[in-house]
C-alpha cells in the first residue's frame, strides 16, 4: 500500500518515474549511438512508455519527452541505426495518439512530422535532382528518411491514420518515382517497398474507399515501376538473385497486405453513391499478380520463405475471390495453375498443403456456378491425372493425405468422365489380374454409396472410403 500510495496512478512518484525514464532514453540517445544493441533496446522502451493512451497522456506532460523531440529534430542523419530511427517515430506518432484535442494534435503534428516533410521535398525538388541522386549524401538523406517514414506508418492507430495518411500520401506518390529513379540501389528499392507495405499492414483497413483507392494506385504504379525497370534484367553480381529474391517477396507481402483490406474493414463511411464502381483490394492484388509474374522464376521459388508467401497469396486470393481467378486473362491463368502444378511435386509438404486447398476452392467454385466448358475448367482438368498418380505412387506423406484427397475428391466431382477413364486406364496397365481385379474393387468400394457432389455429408463418406481404399491398394499398387 506504500509502494501504490507514492508511486501508483496519478502520483508525483509516477510522474518522477516516468520522467526518469525518459531522461535515460534522452541520456542513451545522445551519448551512445554508436551502440546500436543499447540504441535498440532504448527505443523499445520509448515505445512501451507511448504504446497506450494513458500511459502517453502521462508522458507527453513530462519535460524529458519534448527534450526527446527536440533531440530527434537536431540529430544528423545516420546518427541512429535504421531500426532505431523507424521505432523513434513510431514512438512519436504513438504519443500523438494521446493528445485528446483535435487542434492541439494538428499542432502537435508540424512539429514532429513537418520537418521531415520538408527535409524530403528540399530534395526532390532541387532542379539538379536527377544529375545528383546518385551522389552518397543524397542517398543517405533518402534513406534516413525512407526510415522515419517506415516508423509513422508502423506508429499509426484508429484515431491518427486519417491525419496521418494525409501527412503521407504525397511522398508516397513521389516514391512511386523514385524506384525508377533509384532501380540501381537495391537498398533505396526495399526500403520503399517497405514503405508500401507497412501503410497497407497498418494503415489500409482503417482508410476510407477514397482513400483505399489512393493506396491501391500508388502500389500499382509502384509495382509496375519496378517490373518495368527488373523484367529481363540480367546481372552478373553474385548477391543478385538473393535482391531479386527480397524485393519480390516484399512485393509478395504488400499485395498480401491488401488483400487483407477486403475481410477486416473498419473504415469509416465516405459517402461513395452506391451505384459507384468500387476497386476491390483482390482486383489490385490479382492485377500486380499478373505484372509481377513474369518476374518469378523457378529458382527464385527455390527461397523457402518467397515459395511459402507466394503459395499463400494466391490461396488466400482463390479464397476471398474464387470469381476473379476464374475470369484471369487465360496467360495468367496457365502460369498459375502451372505453379500449383509445380507446388504438388517440388517444393515440400507445406506447399503441397497451400496448393491442395487451392485446387479444392476453385474446383468446388467451378461445380457450384457451372462452369463446365469454360477456359478455367479446361486448365484444371490435367491437376486430377497429376494429382491421383502422385497420390497412389505414394509421392504424398500420407500425413497430407486429408488435405489431397479433399482436393482429389472435388476434381472427382467437376471430371467425372475423366475420373472414370483413368480409372479403366489404370486398370488396363496391369497385367496381373489378380492385381487389376483388386484394384477394380477398391477403386468401386471408393464412391459406393456415394453421390458425386459437393456437398459436405459426401466429402465426409469420400473421406473416410479414400482411407480404407490407401490402405487396400498399398503394397500392391504401381502405375506405369
Amino acid at each position: 500500500m506504500a509502494l501504490l500510495a507514492a508511486f501508483g496512478k496519478d502520483t508525483d512518484g509516477a510522474t518522477w518515474t516516468v520522467n526518469f525514464l525518459l531522461r535515460k532514453v534522452e541520456s542513451n540517445l545522445c551519448s551512445f549511438s554508436s551502440e546500436p544493441g543499447l540504441i535498440k533496446d532504448t527505443v523499445r522502451l520509448f515505445i512501451a512508455l507511448v504504446d497506450m493512451r494513458e500511459k502517453g497522456s502521462v508522458v507527453l506532460k513530462s519535460e524529458g519527452f519534448w527534450n526527446i523531440v527536440q533531440l530527434q529534430s537536431k540529430t544528423e542523419r545516420g546518427a541512429f541505426p535504421g531500426a532505431a530511427k523507424r521505432g523513434l517515430f513510431k514512438a512519436l506518432v504513438l504519443a500523438g495518439a494521446a493528445v485528446d484535442d483535435v487542434q492541439r494534435r494538428g499542432e502537435y503534428w508540424i512539429q514532429v512530422l513537418k520537418p521531415l516533410q520538408d527535409r524530403f521535398k528540399n530534395i526532390i525538388c532541387q532542379e539538379n535532382f536527377n544529375r545528383i541522386f546518385h551522389e552518397e549524401n543524397i542517398k543517405a538523406e533518402i534513406i534516413d528518411i525512407l526510415e522515419s517514414f517506415i516508423g509513422v506508418a508502423q506508429g499509426s492507430q484508429v484515431v491518427t491514420v486519417q491525419s496521418l495518411f494525409h501527412f503521407l500520401y504525397p511522398m508516397l506518390s513521389e516514391f512511386t518515382t523514385l524506384v525508377g529513379v533509384y532501380h540501381n540501389y537495391q537498398q533505396v528499392v526495399e526500403l520503399i517497398l517497405e514503405l508500401y507495405c507497412e501503410c497497407a499492414r497498418s494503415m489500409l483497413c482503417y482508410l476510407s474507399q477514397g482513400d483505399s483507392r489512393r493506396i491501391y494506385e500508388a502500389c500499382l504504379q509502384t509495382i509496375q515501376t519496378y517490373a518495368r525497370c527488373n523484367t529481363g534484367r540480367l546481372s552478373l553480381e553474385s548477391a543478385a538473385e538473393e535482391e531479386t529474391f527480397r524485393d519480390i517477396l516484399l512485393l509478395m507481402e504488400l499485395l498480401t497486405n491488401l488483400l487483407s483490406k477486403d475481410f477486416i474493414d473498419l473504415s469509416p463511411p465516405d459517402g461513395s453513391s452506391e451505384g459507384e464502381q468500387t476497386v476491390t483490394a483482390g482486383d489490385v492484388c490479382l492485377y500486380g499478380l499478373n505484372i509481377i509474374m513474369p518476374l518469378m522464376t523457378v529458382d527464385l521459388l527455390k527461397f523457402p520463405s518467397l515459395c511459402t508467401q507466394y503459395f499463400k497469396m494466391i490461396t488466400f486470393v482463390c479464397e476471398i475471390y474464387p470469381d476473379k481467378v476464374c475470369q484471369l486473362p487465360m496467360g495468367l491463368l496457365k502460369n498459375l495453375l502451372s505453379s500449383i502444378e509445380l507446388g504438388l511435386t517440388t517444393y515440400g509438404q507445406d506447399v503441397i498443403v497451400l496448393c491442395s486447398d487451392f485446387i479444392q476452392v476453385l474446383g468446388t467454385h467451378i461445380y457450384r456456378s457451372n462452369l463446365q466448358g469454360s477456359p478455367v475448367y479446361e486448365t484444371l482438368r490435367p491437376l486430377l491425372k497429376l494429382l491421383m498418380n502422385l497420390i497412389l505412387t505414394h509421392q504424398i506423406n500420407s500425413d497430407l493425405l486429408p488435405n489431397t484427397s479433399s482436393a482429389l475428391y472435388v476434381l472427382i466431382c467437376c471430371y467425372q468422365d475423366d475420373y472414370q477413364h483413368l480409372v479403366q486406364g489404370l486398370l488396363d496397365s496391369h497385367q496381373d489380374q489378380l492385381v487389376a481385379e483388386r484394384l477394380a474393387k477398391a477403386f468401386t468400394e471408393l464412391t459406393s454409396n456415394i453421390t458425386l457432389n459437393i456437398e459436405r455429408q459426401n466429402r465426409i463418406k469420400f473421406r473416410d472410403s479414400f482411407d480404407k481404399f490407401i490402405v487396400n491398394v498399398h503394397g500392391f499398387l504401381l502405375i506405369k
